[in-house]
């Protein structure tokens, strides 16, 4: 592990915002603004994941992270990745001998790297996971919709 200054550690992903866990690559020491903690330092850790890490790449993405829905599984969103267009996945998961309606894309957001990010924002959701062995939350659609959202900043060239 690299000891970075703050000014270099702008360009990393903080270790607590990172919801896939990589490992620790670098950490800061920045002297403690805590009252009677002045003489110490705090460190912070990053990962090796650059924050604007797709800058150079063609196009808008090689994947999608999507929510899929279906009207017999009211209260749940299917959350995964596809390098296929969204509705071509939604089709192969709604061709299933248990499935009794069809699935259908309620939301999906283009990214590089589609799934790294949904392991992010399975991690992130998880709490609202409905079985451990599956990709199903039982969360409000907007709220996932956010997590993506939020989290995928980091999958796609800044818009700056």
């Amino acid at each position: 592990m690299k000891l970075i200054s703050a000014e270099e550690a702008r360009q990393y992903i903080p270790c607590k915002e990172d919801f896939a866990k990589r490992p620790a690559a670098y950490f800061t020491l920045t002297p403690s603004k805590e009252p009677g903690w002045e003489n110490y330092d705090d460190v912070t850790y990053y990962t090796a994941k650059k924050r604007l890490e797709y800058e150079g790449r063609e196009g808008d993405g090689n994947s999608w992270v999507y929510i899929l829905t279906s009207p017999a599984l009211p209260g749940l969103c299917k959350v995964g990745y596809t390098k296929k267009e969204p509705e071509e996945r939604a089709k192969e998961v709604s061709r299933g001998t248990g499935v009794p309606q069809s699935f259908e894309v309620a939301w999906a957001f283009k990214c590089f790297d589609g799934d790294i990010l949904e392991r992010e924002v399975h991690k992130f959701l998880d709490k609202y996971r409905e079985n451990a062995d599956r990709e199903f939350f039982r969360v409000d659609f907007e709220e996932a919709k956010n997590a993506i959202r939020i989290l995928g900043e980091r999958y796609v060239k800044s818009s700056a």
